[in-house]
């Protein structure tokens, strides 16, 4: 019998209890990219309307009203945008506040689990690429992959992360 390769199960596929707890912790990323969505929006409606002027105010009489203007309607619409905004905003610091009451979870006792934590922190919190997390850890992606997926596999040890995506996976996020 030949030698048989040793198989690490860090290096295959998340499992799909793994990948659930993957798209829960990106949530935060998730909101803040709807955010800076209608920021964008709200930017270029303003640009694009840039020319329009509110009604002159010389106190002399004119047919019909501000109400029903292109600005007066234009105004209502970015109120709307900055409702969505606001919303969207709390959202994501709620989101924000559970996956760090998660990801503190992780022990720090020994150099790896340090490392692991801080991956798992780069990524979700911090909204890293891999390529950026690689930077601040001074580390190759497959040592950053490999911690990275011992951070998650550990979080998945506790019951508490397994009770939140059992609510997570009910539910069907709304970002």
């Amino acid at each position: 019998m030949g030698k048989r390769k040793r198989i690490n199960d860090f290096d295959e596929r998340l499992t799909e209890e793994a990948e659930v707890l993957n798209r829960y912790l990106f949530q935060y990323r998730d909101c803040i990219a709807k955010k800076k969505m209608l920021e964008r929006r709200k930017e270029e409606i303003r640009a694009e309307f840039s020319p329009l002027k509110s009604p002159r105010l010389d106190g002399m009489p004119r047919g019909g009203s501000f109400q029903d203007t292109p600005v007066a309607a234009l105004m209502y619409r970015l109120d709307e945008i900055d409702e969505k905004i606001e919303a969207q905003m709390s959202r994501a610091s709620k989101i924000l506040t559970d996956i760090m009451n998660i990801i503190d979870l992780l022990p720090e006792t020994t150099p790896e689990e340090i490392l692991s934590k801080a991956i798992i922190e780069n990524r979700y919190i911090d909204r890293f690429g891999w390529e950026r997390v690689c930077r601040e850890n001074h580390c190759s992606r497959s040592k950053i992959n490999r911690h990275w997926k011992r951070g998650l596999y550990a979080l998945l040890d506790f019951k508490k992360v397994k009770k939140i995506l059992e609510d997570y996976y009910k539910e069907e996020p709304q970002c």
